[in-house]
């Protein structure tokens, strides 16, 4: 319970209203989503040990070593990913970010949570189809095929890791939208 404190910093306290996102909040965000707390102390070392678990790919081994690759390896796709997203998005000023609703009925949070794992706000404030969304993460899975071993860079591979990366967006964002209200109850007991 002592870290309690420092993990709120990782998640939004309260609903966000609309800004259009500018240049440099643009590049901070790369920065975040890509080499801020919750992308190297949480969810690189889940998925990492997750498919160190798993064994896969194989040929990296169950052990440290192969870890060390896994971590590696998401980190270097997690920058590919988030940099696609974040410079086509500049070009058709598409909002990587995440808004909380941040109250009121689960139904409207958990549709939020939905909405946003497909949809972005685009510079005149309107939810629209994420296409640097899809960009990045599908350029994201097939430009893994450079780096990956052979027994997971098929095309089939890329495409479960497309869905891997919508479904971790939906993570994210249920963390984003009810991780506050979560962690005050934990840090209450």
């Amino acid at each position: 319970m002592k870290f309690l404190p420092l993990l709120l910093l990782l998640f939004p306290l309260s609903a966000q209203t609309y800004e259009p996102l500018t240049g440099e909040q643009r590049l901070k965000w790369f920065g975040k989503a890509t080499y801020g707390a919750r992308s190297l102390l949480i969810s690189g070392p889940l998925t990492s040990a997750l498919r160190t678990y798993n064994n896969r790919p194989e040929e990296w081994g169950p052990h440290w070593e192969g870890f060390g690759k896994r971590y590696g390896t998401r980190l270097l796709n997690n920058s590919f990913t988030n940099g696609l997203e974040g410079a086509t998005g500049a070009i058709w000023k598409e909002d990587p970010r995440y808004f909380r609703v941040g109250e009121g009925p689960v139904r409207k949070r958990f549709g939020n949570v939905i909405k946003q794992t497909w949809m972005s706000r685009y510079g005149n404030g309107e939810y629209h189809f994420g296409a640097a969304k899809a960009i990045g993460i599908t350029g994201g899975a097939f430009v893994q095929k450079m780096w990956m071993p052979d027994s997971v860079a098929s095309n089939r591979d890329c495409a479960i890791r497309v869905g891997g990366g919508y479904s971790g967006r939906f993570i994210s964002n249920l963390f984003r939208e009810f991780g506050p209200e979560l962690f005050k109850k934990l840090k209450r007991k």
